[in-house]
């Protein structure tokens, strides 16, 4: 089902916030995106799987500690939705970039939000590098 170009909008802009915030190691403004109940899920492309928000704040702060930065650039992105359920698929590329240069592969991002009070909010993502033999 299509959704209104208000809330498409909406959506993208979020994506576009908490993408920056993750961009920029801002914990903050990566959790702002997100639901503010402890009912979050993201899925990382590496091994972690956090299950609330809790994890997911612990997790943001070691990477904003840490030495790589990862930023996206999106080719396409798709949105949908019905009633106070919206998703968001990105296709692109990531960038991880450290003192030793940079690596570039193939990333998708989906995201799951739900409508609150006052917009869309994060309630689940989940980010991978195709492989292809």
């Amino acid at each position: 089902m299509p959704i209104d170009p208000q809330a498409e909008q909406e959506l993208l802009a979020s994506h576009d916030a908490f993408c920056r915030g993750f961009a920029e190691r801002d914990v903050e403004a990566v959790l702002a995106e997100f639901v503010p109940s402890s009912d979050v899920m993201c899925v990382t492309s590496e091994d972690a799987v956090l299950h609330d928000r809790e994890e997911l704040e612990l997790f943001l702060r070691r990477y904003a500690a840490g030495e790589t930065t990862y930023s996206w650039e999106w080719d396409t992105r798709i949105v949908g939705g019905h009633a106070d359920a919206a998703w968001l698929l990105a296709e692109g590329t990531e960038t991880a970039a450290d003192e030793n240069g940079e690596i570039r592969n193939a990333y998708r991002m989906t995201l799951t939000f739900v409508r609150t009070g006052d917009g869309w909010s994060l309630a689940q993502v989940h980010g991978s590098s195709p492989h292809h033999p």
